[in-house]
């Protein structure tokens, strides 16, 4: 399976080689600062309501 699945990663272009390890590592960073996140939201939204 990992051998299948490391085949398939280097079959891929270069571009879409950085987006696969990319796309996990933005995830894992939203998922960390989540709470910061939803704080600036909803004070968006909270100076919007003035």
């Amino acid at each position: 399976m990992i051998k299948r699945l490391a085949a398939w990663f280097k079959n891929l272009p270069a571009h879409m080689q950085v987006m696969v390890i990319l796309i996990p590592l933005l995830l894992l960073a939203i998922l960390l600062s989540l709470d910061r996140i939803l704080e600036g939201i909803t004070k968006g939204f909270l100076y919007f309501n003035r």
